[in-house]
């Protein structure tokens, strides 16, 4: 209470050093995040957390206390980037292969053998003190971040306010503009002032008026730097299986996270807004810092390297034909690319999703989720090993050692069955051996597994079903004594995900347990968990699903590429996109270095650019390109592809020559299948005594969690299908079978080309637009992505063809529904998806040019089964003649009456299969009819004659100002899916995006949703309205 409180305490007091001490408490700190007004007696019942919070944030601003506590935050970040450092080095001498490298090259390499004791100790020294500054560093942080969090929400509250007084005065109420007179609640000004160290203190002067935001930021790029170079060296495995080590580096991912949170907790003005309005400053204060700092040292870097490469010639010229050891200086005295090392860590954690270790806190918070995953829930798993509800997703396709097939179900369930036979046998098994993995992880912590407290009863009646709930509370409990806080976030966000009505495990009923079932410490802690519960009133506010992370370094580095990267879009140099617009392959680094070893020893002058691939961002694009297969079904790995497609056009074009596209389109499609499917079904014509049921559906029964992940899900396909190879391949190079296609219910598909795939999922999407959604933007991109595939159908599935066309008759009778409604005219322009009238004529018409492009000459032998399903159909079709708004039908109706007279010739009553014969048989007669003589082409290819029906070439363009959508998108994927349930957010107080509504969200919001998206240009052919 001393360091929040009025009172300033300088830097150098022995205070600071006391609290540090306390690291084992301070990691485990958490804020459970109730407001004051969740409860009448808040003040009374709140935690001491909460308490601690809201007086640092009442006092930092004077008492410079905040400040202080980041220089010392900042001191031991760059302590703890030393200990890194030195362990690297000396960990390459205790390492045989890397040891023999080196004694090969040294010249000490005669008496390397003698000093192998020496080194091996001094490497167990490093050891040492990196992880006892990894511990105290993350006591330091996680506390940093508490205390950090409230402030912004405080200093950006004040700013809503007075905005809002200055809206109601009829004067300017734009975001972050304030009055003259109300500096001190102008949000940069509280933050800078808070983050501003002012010593009282004589003996301090030197750190008086320093800018504490700046040194933190300096220090945590400088960490992750030393890091990205490590890693960048293949060095970096060994450190992450330390668990203080990666903590820490989850820790300072949270810590970003809560300093950029001011555009969390304010309404977005983007960087191009605010050039329009004349250049004001932004209202972000850590964004703004981050930014600068990041494009001042990368220019550095770039200076440096620049120099570099002079002396380096100077060098070369000078001692041409001789030795010259010391010609390149040495890495560690120059100076890093900070924003390309940054980077470089977050896309190989990407690509490698490093594993917490089990003594790790990050493993606790990994392990917990599934546990509840597992024996709490009802959730169907699909034979992919991934569950089909949007509120429980994996952060990664379980791999190939999980499960397969049907199996995958029955495994997750035997997991929760034979858990608790085996739980005596692990903890004795983890008792014995914790010793050796104390030593071999580096830690010297004892874990009491059977200490008082943590295990009441017999463990073989956890499964019963009073005990389900807490067993994964228990379970976390065991596996780490120093844990004194329950996961409450977890909990509760499983009571909210997982019950029929609200707190219905908590309440009581049928498929509930009563608390007259539970033993006296489960009723406790029960009772404590509905009681806060009730209190937070405001976590249903956000849409949050349960998280199961498998690298929690991954996650958190991705989210924070995206929103650096997505920020500040109209920078003139903006220092992470365009690190990530120089993204390269680095399997040719070899073959570069090679050629640069061949230089140094010719007598040629040194070429430049054969070094610059050691100073530009480079990963393996194979590797890159199989991660995104795993979670690209996730929103954070779909906009992560997105933001590396638009911003790099190296890997753009890498992908672009791939024909093996289907490892990214499978997964995208399973998630927009699952994201259009309801479970209640509701009929257009049906009605009540008050009128006509609604349709569209309710935030309570959608099947997604965001509808912009639907969006970014179509944008990815409409980019894929831009390129004409790809619709091709997907057609007739690359098939699907059925255990990749295990997750579509609607019919067992055995095998099928990926086209066809797409297909089908997209006319489920329609459908479920049309009938519950009615989004514009969304029925846009779907039809788009059709006809960019139509000039290509060919081996059109059967199953397929015969939902293409019932699709396309169920849509028509809407459609004639409506017009009949308008007084029999059809919309006043086609292509207005404003009205319901347009988007079903819009669809119509998208649906029939698919038709049209598929029984062209020289598709319409392999698409046969779209023929027969013409036939079936034809007298809805045949009603669609006489609608001008629809088009020209005459080559569907001419094929449709030349089949009709080959089965008339043949006799009635055949069979499906006889049709199908005796219409391949007179193959030559339907292509005659199938399109008027004078439109026939000579070219042998599938889409040779598709130019006679247009141009359909859309391709996809970003908008001018496009953070108006994926900034917004990007911090509600962090607060409902990422930080769930591992970081506090005040959800009452965020702006940014929009919060749920107790019963439903305006209808006028989905419209706003798009804005910033894109649009679709078709050329002459574009009708498809751009989204503005």
């Amino acid at each position: 209470f001393q360091i929040t409180g009025p009172a300033h305490i300088p830097y150098n007091d022995s205070r600071w050093q006391q609290l540090l001490l306390h690291y084992e408490q301070l990691v485990h700190l958490h804020n459970l995040g109730l407001t004051p007004s969740s409860s009448a007696n808040a003040a009374v019942e709140e935690d001491v957390v909460a308490s601690i919070c809201r007086q640092c944030a009442k006092y930092a601003k004077d008492s410079s206390n905040l400040a202080a506590f980041s220089l010392h935050v900042a001191r031991m970040i760059r302590d703890l980037q030393s200990s890194l450092e030195s362990f690297s080095t000396e960990s390459n001498w205790g390492n045989n292969a890397v040891g023999d490298n080196i004694a090969a090259s040294s010249p000490q390499s005669k008496t390397n053998g003698s000093n192998n004791g020496s080194s091996g100790k001094s490497s167990a020294k490093q050891r040492i003190s990196l992880i006892g500054n990894a511990r105290v560093t993350c006591g330091a942080l996680n506390l940093l971040r508490i205390l950090s969090h409230e402030t912004i929400v405080q200093a950006c509250s004040k700013s809503s306010e007075v905005a809002g007084e200055s809206g109601s005065d009829g004067s300017s109420s734009i975001p972050g503009k304030i009055h003259p007179s109300s500096l001190e609640h102008d949000t940069n000004y509280i933050i800078k002032e808070t983050f501003t160290y002012r010593s009282r203190d004589e003996m301090d002067g030197q750190n008086n008026g320093q800018d504490t935001a700046l040194e933190i930021i300096a220090a945590i790029m400088a960490f992750l730097s030393s890091l990205g170079h490590i890693i960048r060296q293949g060095k970096h495995s060994d450190i992450l299986a330390i668990p203080e080590m990666y903590d820490v580096i989850v820790q300072i991912f949270s810590l970003l996270l809560v300093l950029l949170s001011t555009q969390l907790y304010q309404p977005l003005v983007s960087s191009a807004e605010l050039e329009i309005e004349g250049g004001r400053p932004s209202s972000h204060f850590f964004l703004e810092k981050m930014m600068d700092y990041s494009h001042w040292q990368r220019q550095r870097s770039k200076e440096e390297h620049t120099q570099k490469e002079e002396r380096m010639r100077q060098q070369q010229a000078q001692s041409l034909g001789q030795e010259n050891d010391n010609a390149e200086p040495s890495s560690s005295s120059s100076l890093h690319n900070e924003p390309l090392l940054f980077l470089h860590s977050c896309l190989r954690w990407l690509i490698d999703r490093p594993s917490p270790p089990r003594r790790s806190i990050a493993f606790h918070y990994v392990d917990l989720p599934k546990s509840i995953a597992q024996q709490m829930t009802n959730m169907v798993v699909a034979p992919d090993g991934m569950y089909e509800s949007h509120t429980i997703v994996m952060a990664s396709v379980p791999g190939d050692d999980v499960s397969k097939g049907a199996n995958a179900t029955s495994s997750l369930r035997k997991s929760s069955q034979s858990s608790n036979a085996s739980l005596k046998g692990t903890l004795d098994a983890t008792s014995q051996s914790h010793q050796t993995t104390s030593v071999a992880l580096g830690t010297d912590d004892t874990v009491d597994i059977s200490s008082p407290g943590h295990v009441s009863g017999d463990i073989t009646s956890w499964n019963t079903p009073s005990n389900l709930l807490f067993h994964p509370i228990r379970s976390i409990l065991l596996l780490s004594s120093t844990f004194f806080l329950l996961p409450i976030r977890l909990v509760r966000l499983a009571f909210t995900l997982f019950g029929h009505s609200q707190h219905r495990a908590i309440m009581g009923g049928s498929g509930s347990f009563h608390m007259k079932n539970l033993a006296d410490g489960d009723r406790l802690i029960l009772q404590q968990l509905q009681a806060h519960c009730e209190k937070q009133s405001c976590w249903n506010k956000t849409n949050n699903i349960l998280w199961l992370s498998d690298s929690p370094i991954a996650d958190l580095g991705s989210a924070l590429m995206l929103i650096l990267s997505n920020n500040c879009r109209s920078r003139g140099s903006h220092p992470f996109r365009s690190e990530l617009a120089s993204l390269n392959d680095n399997r040719w680094d070899k073959e570069i270095s090679e050629n640069k070893s061949k230089v140094e020893n010719s007598m040629f002058p040194w070429t430049s650019n054969i070094d610059d691939h050691m100073s530009v961002l480079s990963v393996n694009f194979e590797s890159l390109f199989e991660a995104f297969g795993r979670i690209v079904h996730t929103e954070v790995g779909a906009l992560s592809l997105y933001t590396l497609l638009l911003s790099s056009p190296t890997f753009a074009e890498s992908l672009s020559a791939r024909s093996d596209l289907d490892t990214l389109v499978m997964p995208l499609l399973r998630s927009l299948y699952f994201s259009t499917t309801t479970t209640h079904h509701v009929d257009p014509s049906s009605k009540s005594k008050n009128g006509p049921i609604s349709q569209l559906i309710t935030l309570k029964d959608r099947p997604f969690r965001s509808q912009s992940q639907l969006y970014v899900i179509l944008i990815l396909l409409l980019i894929f299908s831009e390129d004409p190879s790809f619709g091709r391949d997907s057609f007739r190079r690359v098939r699907v079978s059925s255990p990749t296609v295990k997750w579509y219910k609607e019919r067992h598909i055995k095998q099928a080309s990926l086209g066809s795939m797409i297909l089908l999922v997209l006319l489920k999407a329609i459908t479920f637009d049309l009938n519950r959604l009615q989004d514009g933007f969304l029925l846009s991109n779907c039809c788009a992505v059709m006809l960019n595939l139509s000039p290509h159908i060919a081996d059109l599935h059967e199953y397929v063809a015969a939902r293409l066309v019932s699709v396309t008759t169920s849509c028509f009778k809407r459609y004639a529904t409506l017009v009949a409604e308008n007084g029999g005219e059809p919309e006043l322009e086609e292509g207005d998806l404003s009205t319901l009238l347009g988007m079903h004529g819009e669809t119509c018409r998208t649906l029939l040019s698919l038709i049209k492009h598929s029984i062209r000459r020289k598709c319409l032998e392999k698409n046969i089964h779209l023929v027969y399903a013409l036939l079936l159909e034809q007298r809805d079709i045949q009603k669609m003649y006489q609608y001008a708004s629809l088009g020209d039908l005459s080559p569907i109706s001419s094929l449709i009456d030349k089949a009709n007279a080959i089965i008339q010739e043949n006799g009635d009553g055949m069979s499906a299969d006889q049709t199908l014969g005796q219409l391949k048989s007179h193959m030559t007669e339907l292509k005659s009819y199938c399109i008027p003589e004078g439109l026939f082409s000579c070219d042998d290819s599938v889409a040779s004659d598709a130019s006679d029906l247009g141009n359909l070439t859309f391709t996809y363009e970003e908008e001018s100002d496009p953070e108006v959508f994926f900034v917004p998108y990007v911090w509600d994927v962090i607060v409902g899916t990422l930080t769930t349930t591992t970081m506090e957010w005040s959800r009452t107080y965020i702006q940014v995006f929009l919060l749920n509504e107790d019963e439903e969200v305006e209808a006028s919001v989905l419209d706003n949703n798009t804005a910033g998206l894109g649009s679709c240009d078709a050329g002459k052919h574009d009708n498809t309205p751009g989204v503005v």
